[in-house]
């Protein structure tokens, strides 16, 4: 049995759409015996409704950059929160730059500016959340600042690195708890399933996938992935239903 994470958006949905090689590929090798499921930042209602048109189940999630950690019947093998307080002084840290947080899985959005971005729910302050933890948060750039949104990212983790961790995800930061990533999560699902290491696979496109690229047997990436990824991946393929191809015929690590 082998086992596939694989990050969701620019990876497996493009656009809010799933290509459908991909989706027959992971449904294929699934029916063959094998385990495929998300690592991502994003919540569970943020992958579970673009799948849904698809019929795409998932045999584990590692969701919120391993803040959550689910088996395919959503029962909780992780989880870690950030509290209130905490969240409200990186957000004045960044000088309150659009964010999101994720609370009993539904997005909240205290965004200035208007940002194209998928759903949630509009807040005007703080207080309307009226809760003492969050189980995420994420700050949101427009496609022309990903670099500011680098800077920031680099900025909030050397401020407050000791609690949390900030994952730099293109134009966008996904902060979680300290001792979370996606690397991490995948030591987790390693071993609820109790699989050996040379049967984790990993596929993702950025930044923030780098903990799970670096913690699994075989990584792969994108040519359009930035090329810091793609030296640490593998295999390079232009498709998610490639990279099933490469791992179902067993073909050697390229680095």
């Amino acid at each position: 049995m082998k086992l596939l994470a694989s990050d969701f958006d620019q990876t497996l949905l493009f656009e809010s759409k799933m290509k459908i090689k991909d989706v027959e590929s992971i449904k294929s090798f699934q029916k063959e015996g094998n385990l495929f499921g998300l690592c991502t930042g994003r919540s569970l209602k943020g992958v579970l409704e673009p799948s849904l048109p698809y019929q795409l189940t998932y045999d584990f999630y590692i969701l919120l950059s391993g803040a959550l950690i689910l088996d395919r019947d959503f029962h909780v093998l992780y989880e870690s929160l950030i509290s209130y307080d905490l969240v409200k002084d990186i957000y004045t840290f960044n000088h309150q730059q659009d964010m999101s947080v994720v609370v009993n899985d539904e997005r909240y959005k205290l965004y200035k500016k208007k940002i194209k971005d998928f759903g949630g729910i509009h807040i005007e302050s703080f207080d309307d959340l009226n809760v003492s933890h969050v189980s995420a948060l994420s700050f949101h750039y427009s496609i022309e600042n990903i670099e500011q949104a680098k800077h920031d990212s680099e900025a909030i983790n050397k401020k407050f690195g000791h609690v949390i961790t900030a994952f730099h995800n293109n134009q966008h930061i996904d902060i979680a708890p300290i001792g979370c990533s996606k690397g991490e999560g995948i030591k987790i699902i390693r071993d609820h399933f109790h699989l050996k290491n040379e049967a984790v696979f990993g596929i993702g496109d950025t930044y923030n996938d780098l903990p799970m690229l670096n913690e699994v047997h075989t990584g792969f990436t994108f040519d359009y992935s930035p090329l810091e990824v793609q030296s640490k991946a593998c295999h390079i393929v232009e498709h998610l239903s490639d990279a099933i191809h490469i791992i179902n015929n067993e073909y050697s690590c390229d680095i």
